[in-house]
């Protein structure tokens, strides 16, 4: 289902990476803006995940990333009116593409959450709770 992610990025290692993640966006996004330096708004049917693997090998390691679903029909700011344009435009899109593969160093980031293993994360979600 096509719908509207907000996804955020706090660059805490050098300069904002812009240029680096703009061809990234073009990839796996049809349709996105960025209002602000760090902050994108994409017209997608892939899941949020998609674009934490895609965009993970590209940032550093203590830089950190929020993906979020945006829900446009409560909305105000003052933005150029490009942005208000862009938001209400009608969009038509295809089937998705396959998944993004997760990254290579999904380990590591699991690591960053707490977890011992690949799959530790996984347990809490998948043991049924004890009544």
């Amino acid at each position: 289902m096509n719908r509207f992610l907000h996804i955020s990025l706090t660059f805490n290692e050098g300069l904002p990476k812009v240029q680096e993640l703009e061809p990234i966006f073009n990839a796996i996004a049809p349709d996105w803006l960025r209002y602000s330096f760090n902050c994108w708004i994409v017209w997608t049917a892939r899941p949020a995940s998609d674009f934490l693997y895609s965009l993970k090998p590209s940032i550093g390691r203590t830089d950190s990333i929020l993906i979020v679903k945006l829900d446009m029909e409560d909305r105000t700011g003052w933005q150029p009116q490009w942005i208000w344009e862009w938001m209400d435009r009608k969009r038509q899109l295809g089937a998705p593409p396959p998944p993004a593969p997760p990254p290579s160093d999904l380990g590591a980031l699991l690591e960053g959450l707490g977890t011992s293993g690949p799959t530790d994360w996984l347990s809490g979600l998948l043991t049924p709770p004890k009544k």
